[in-house]
């Protein structure tokens, strides 16, 4: 039977994280310690005590003052004892015995070589000085107790475990929003494109939360735009049937039938051309191409002079383009120039700076601002009605956008409602 781990979360990934490197970091800081630190100054202490201690001996004299000996220790925070045969004395009834320290055979061997030694009982240090007169036992200062490393350790542990509990409430609310990311996208998973994921901040959270919200909306009216084409598709498609259906049972004519047949081929097989070739408008064929020729080419299709006025440059202006898919650009930009504009159309291009600029301007109805970012969405289309004097499924600027983002350039629309729209072609040479 195999245990089934739990999932680690990011979140829990970090603290994790966190929490090894800070491990890390005290076992380096301990190695660091222990190889850095020189055994010199705890040993020239010792013998700065040494001399201290023969010094309060000299001024407190044999034998001592009491009265002195007792305000030095107190003054430097030491203990110390006193025996000869005529008299005894303490600072501290905890302070061994002279009989008591030379009970350990080491210690008794260095008193009897030694007039003064430090002699090690209960596992703590005593200075033993032997003099004629009497013997002195003191306690001094332990130079290792002015650090403690073992305390430092702990202390050091101590304040990381604090930084790390407080960097895990600071990470649990930095990452707090991942949950409305989650639920969002399991919510637009099951098809509410509704969604709208709450911006709490303005880090990459924040724009992910953002983009979460753009996507289900661009989602949203893409399918609304295919729903959309859908009912329009049928309700183009059921008039011209209706009419066969009526002419059937009136007896119209064959030509009227076959026209209205011809109507309905054509909107299918524009429908399903489009549709189907747009995959391919990514694969262009580049070659040098003077593309103010092939834009002068493509407007005389037209035939509309009075209409289409174009600015030809003075000069070529070559650019790796493909031929075939830029006329298709081309005409789908004049076509809907031509659908939404009853004024002239001005055309330029302009070459300069190391980029070519291609403008299509028209004074038409323009495109109203909440529609603009979602104009190279397939089946989007501003223009609601889909009337048969505007026609189009909202598939051209799309596969424009397909074409123009394979060339490596960008496609930039400008429009003000009522005042008209300004498509530019921005290419960079090179």
């Amino acid at each position: 039977m195999s245990i089934k781990l739990p999932k680690l979360t990011i979140f829990l990934k970090l603290v994790l994280t966190v929490l090894v490197f800070g491990l890390l970091l005290n076992i380096c800081v301990i190695i660091v310690f222990r190889l850095t630190t020189d055994d010199k100054p705890r040993r020239y202490l010792r013998e700065f005590m040494r001399k201290m201690e023969k010094s309060i001996v000299y001024d407190i004299g044999l034998p001592p003052d009491t009265v002195k000996a007792k305000q030095i220790c107190e003054d430097l925070d030491i203990e110390m004892r006193y025996e000869s045969p005529v008299k005894l004395w303490t600072s501290s009834p905890d302070m061994p015995t002279l009989g008591d320290i030379l009970f350990i055979p080491e210690n008794k061997d260095r008193f009897e070589k030694d007039e003064s030694f430090i002699a090690h009982y209960m596992g703590s240090p005593y200075s033993v000085m032997r003099y004629p007169q009497g013997v002195f036992i003191i306690k001094p200062i332990d130079p290792g107790g002015l650090f403690k490393p073992e305390r430092a350790i702990l202390l050091l542990f101590l304040f990381i475990g604090i930084i790390i509990i407080l960097l895990y409430f600071l990470l649990r609310r930095i990452f707090s929003p991942l949950k409305d990311l989650t639920l969002a996208v399991h919510q637009i998973g099951d098809g509410n494109y509704n969604i709208k994921v709450p911006v709490k901040t303005g880090d990459e959270l924040g724009e992910l939360a953002g983009s979460i919200n753009e996507m289900s909306s661009k989602i949203s009216n893409s399918i609304n735009s295919k729903e959309q084409l859908l009912i329009d598709v049928s309700h183009e498609l059921r008039s011209p049937l209706t009419r066969i259906k009526l002419g059937l049972e009136v007896g119209s004519s064959k030509e009227k039938i076959e026209e209205d047949v011809l109507e309905m081929e054509k909107m299918v097989t524009s429908l399903l051309e489009n549709y189907r070739s747009d995959a391919e408008f990514g694969n262009i064929e580049p070659e040098m191409t003077d593309v103010a020729e092939l834009l002068e080419e493509t407007i005389s299709e037209y035939d509309l002079p009075a209409r289409l006025k174009f600015l030809k440059p003075a000069s070529e202006v070559n650019l790796l383009a493909d031929l075939n898919k830029m006329q298709i650009v081309f005409r789908n930009l004049i076509d809907n120039a031509l659908k939404y504009s009853s004024d002239e159309i001005n055309i330029s291009i302009s070459d300069k700076q190391g980029e070519v600029l291609i403008s299509i301007k028209d004074r038409g109805i323009g495109i109203a601002e909440e529609d603009l970012k979602y104009i190279f969405e397939p089946f989007y289309r501003a223009d609601r009605s889909r009337s048969r004097k505007t026609g189009g499924f909202g598939l051209g600027l799309s596969i424009c956008k397909k074409i123009i983002d394979a060339h490596k350039a960008e496609l930039i629309i400008n429009s003000r409602v009522n005042e008209g729209t300004e498509v530019i072609l921005k290419f960079r040479k090179g």
